[in-house]
């Protein structure tokens, strides 16, 4: 991906950066901290960081990460849903772009010797297991150890990250998920272990742990429950090892969110000439930030909405076509997939789409 309007793919120019900070007011209240899920205060970080100097940035970053952990993952991540639909600037001038603020601390103070360290709570003789390695279970990891618990991790594959690693490049450097994940390993006797399926958590009880936390994730996908889905190809096989696909010709991603046009950008960068969206959604119904939105443009991806896909047809080589119909949305409604209903005699059928990849959710 290039380089975007912001002048970087993941952070903030220091110009971009320092206005940015000025931008922020007085906030009594936080609206910002109110709005964020990890009880993480925008306005705090954001007042640290004015100083400018090293220190100031080091500590803005502590403010971050001793909220969120994982604070530099979710600064490139986090929907604009949250803190900045919060912001008192939102119905004035726009809000303050606060993930990519808090991505660009963390980033920098690791660049300035690092996140300050936190203090280690001595160990208070008890042991827990983590079964999962994914964000929840390396928050749980992270809570835990910071309480004097000595952690065991218990990972199924090769690496810690869990979904995040499925994240794409053009949105999240692995340098800061790689770093980050470092950060929750510092914070206290955190063991992980790869390559460790745990069958059946319970039993570790028996092994001496005083607990088990299970944060296995989600990771069986939702089904369409159509003819020869079988033969599309899943979200999680594509962003687990987009390498293993080649793509050519026209390519359908069925989903309206944002894992899905990750789908779609990869199968672009994978070689697809077109890539279409098919949704239930409209596109201003798409929950997607602003440079997400800007992907959609930049890539070229086009959009179908409130169309549902009836039935994939099979040919000698796999998918050799879909069944469309569209729908629509009772009026006075806000969207939801279980509120769409069929438009008879929109029925349509596509011939020119040999591959297709499913992106509902998992």
């Amino acid at each position: 991906m290039n380089k975007d309007a912001y002048g970087d793919q993941y952070f903030m120019t220091d110009m971009q950066f320092r206005t940015e900070l000025l931008r922020c007011e007085y906030c009594e209240e936080k609206p910002c901290m109110a709005a964020c899920p990890c009880d993480c205060s925008p306005f705090d970080f954001i007042m640290a960081a004015r100083g400018g100097q090293a220190s100031d940035i080091r500590r803005a970053a502590g403010e971050v990460m001793h909220k969120n952990p994982l604070g530099g993952v979710c600064g490139l991540v986090c929907p604009d849903t949250l803190c900045m639909a919060a912001c008192s600037h939102r119905l004035f001038d726009g809000a303050i772009d606060i993930p990519r603020v808090q991505a660009t601390v963390v980033q920098k103070a690791k660049e300035l010797g690092g996140i300050p360290k936190f203090a280690v709570a001595p160990l208070n003789g008890r042991k827990v297991a983590v079964v999962g390695g994914g964000p929840a279970g390396l928050a749980a990891a992270a809570t835990l150890a910071q309480m004097g618990y000595a952690v065991d991790l218990y990972e199924r594959s090769g690496r810690l990250g869990g979904m995040m690693a499925l994240v794409p490049d053009h949105r999240l450097d692995k340098k800061v998920l790689a770093t980050d994940i470092d950060f929750v390993l510092s914070l206290g006797a955190i063991t992980p272990h790869l390559n460790s399926k745990i069958d059946d958590p319970k039993a570790l009880l028996a092994k001496g742990y005083d607990a088990v936390c299970v944060a296995a994730g989600l990771w069986e996908p939702i089904r369409l429950g159509v003819e020869n889905e079988d033969l599309a190809v899943k979200m999680v096989d594509l962003l687990s090892a987009p390498q293993d696909f080649k793509f050519d010709g026209r390519v359908v991603v069925i989903g309206g969110g944002a894992t899905a046009l990750d789908c779609a950008v990869t199968a672009r960068q994978r070689g697809a000439e077109h890539v279409e969206l098919f949704m239930l959604e409209t596109l201003a119904e798409m929950p997607l930030t602003a440079r997400e939105r800007r992907d959609l443009v930049e890539f070229e991806i086009e959009v179908s909405g409130r169309v549902r896909v009836q039935r994939m047809r099979k040919g000698p080589h796999g998918i050799a076509g879909v069944e469309t119909i569209k729908v629509e949305l009772p009026a006075g409604e806000k969207f939801h997939p279980s509120r769409v209903r069929d438009v008879a005699g929109t029925e349509a059928r596509r011939d020119d789409v040999k591959k297709v990849i499913v992106a509902i959710g998992m």
